[in-house]
């Protein structure tokens, strides 16, 4: 018989997990050794012979003390946190009637994001007290069946995978910490922050390419003229998760091939990275390369950009420079945490002080572009999420609307500005619905106007 994969020491596999990035290792009497991949256990080889009882019990012998082998004897289940050559695993091991079973876990969280790369998911979860978790297409859900919380002493064991020394003092001096990380399969915007249970750690996984705006269904026929003018402000919003960084960057990458300018992005942590086309790309992070959004916006107006892009328009400070910045000759992008174009405008209005709203609904109705609300939507047969957007263009009436304070108005000017490229989110969801890509729910619940939403389905039947 072959004795291809039987090996007496756990560091042996180990090393094949370290090497295929695989988060858990399953070695049973009677079973071939298996390893994770995109979510499932698989046979290390095809080949692979299949383990006996003394072969599991040489393994539990290189990995445990005499005191855990005791604890194994007695109680038929031990678990324990070891260093190997490959790094450090949570080894879990029970006695079973025809031998041992050895569940070996990674505490690299490289590991885990291959994962998530691998099953095309947008985040990847590592809290204390819970599984290792994804969302996959919207869903919050442990990574695969039957995983283990995850123990205080493993998250641990995961931040000090990746921290930097200098991330670790802010950790420990602040209780949070985010950041954008890099391995050789991807980029992620990582945070870190100290909680009741241990630590919580979340990735945001960066697509490693720039998506076009046509790959993400961005009317580029309506978004590129945006994108031409020399001074203004477009905003791109949604809700935490909606997709703004990657609109965001078709953008910029568009602009980086369109024009010949000077591109300054500031970013909290940098994502996508532009390598410069046909601009000179300038790319700062808040906290590594400057204290804040709004001292690097100053700094960049020192810079001669023609473009500037602000990855969040966080307060009233960031706001106004970024305001000032559009009205005196830069065309300048950002995103807002809003759910529609006219609360868009209401939340830049609200930000200010009342005595200043009359001013400042003048400085937006002559500097703003554009506006892109968007969503995205679980797909109706389950292979991923689509984008619902809402597009305002600044007409004279939009301009004329919003000095005059009747943003209410706004979604009436969107109805009828189609020809301009304007849309609603409702008209998105019933177009996204008719053409068979999301349910009759999800327009329900995302609705804008429920009532003639629901008259709509009711005319318009799921198949």
């Amino acid at each position: 018989m072959s004795n291809t994969y039987i090996f007496n020491n756990v560091n042996q596999y180990l090393e094949i997990g370290r090497e295929s990035m695989s988060p858990a290792l399953y070695l049973g009497a009677g079973l071939q050794p298996y390893k994770m991949e995109a979510a499932e256990y698989v046979p290390m080889a095809p080949d692979a012979a299949v383990l006996s009882a003394d072969d599991t019990e040489a393994l539990v012998n290189s990995c445990t003390t005499e005191e855990q082998r005791s604890i194994l004897a007695e109680q038929g289940v031990v678990d324990f946190v070891a260093e190997s050559p490959s790094g450090k695993y949570h080894a879990y091991i029970y006695l079973q009637e025809g031998g041992y079973l050895l569940i070996l876990i990674s505490l690299h969280v490289d590991a885990y994001l291959k994962q998530g790369v691998d099953c095309r998911c947008s985040d990847i979860h590592l809290p204390s007290a819970c599984p290792p978790s994804w969302r996959r297409f919207g869903t919050l859900q442990p990574i695969w069946e039957g995983a283990p919380a995850l123990t205080r002493e493993d998250a641990v064991a995961l931040v000090e995978s990746f921290l930097t020394e200098k991330e670790w003092k802010r950790l420990r001096e602040t209780g949070d910490v985010d950041f954008a990380y890099a391995n050789s399969i991807g980029r992620y915007r990582a945070s870190v922050v100290s909680q009741r249970l241990g630590y919580n750690i979340c990735f945001r996984i960066i697509n490693s390419t720039v998506l076009t705006m046509e790959q993400i269904g961005l009317p580029s026929e309506y978004v590129v003229p945006l994108t031409r003018f020399t001074n203004g402000l477009i905003l791109v919003t949604g809700s935490v998760g909606s997709g703004k960084s990657t609109t965001l960057a078709s953008i910029i990458d568009f602009i980086n091939s369109d024009r010949h300018d000077h591109i300054i992005t500031l970013e909290d942590p940098i994502e996508s990275v532009f390598e410069p086309s046909g601009c000179q790309v300038n790319q700062r992070e808040v906290h590594r390369h400057t204290e804040s959004f709004a001292r690097a916006l100053r700094a960049a107006l020192r810079e001669d950009p023609d473009v500037i892009m602000v990855g969040e328009m966080r307060n009233l400070e960031t706001i106004s420079l970024a305001l000032t910045a559009a009205e005196t000759g830069h065309l300048v992008l950002g995103t807002l945490h809003t759910g529609s174009a006219a609360r868009t405008i209401d939340r830049i209005l609200d930000a200010f002080p009342v005595e200043e709203r009359d001013h400042i609904r003048i400085m937006v109705s002559e500097s703003l572009r554009g506006v892109l609300s968007q969503q995205l939507i679980p797909k109706k047969d389950g292979s991923g999420r689509v984008m619902a957007l809402e597009m305002l263009v600044n007409t004279s009436a939009v301009a004329n609307c919003i000095r005059e304070g009747k943003t209410f108005m706004i979604p009436g000017l969107i109805q009828t500005g189609k020809a301009q490229g304007m849309r609603l989110m409702d008209d998105s969801l019933q177009q996204l619905y008719l053409d068979g890509v999301i349910s009759a729910e999800e327009c329900r619940q995302r609705a804008t106007d429920a009532v003639m939403m629901e008259k709509f389905l009711n005319e318009n039947p799921e198949a």
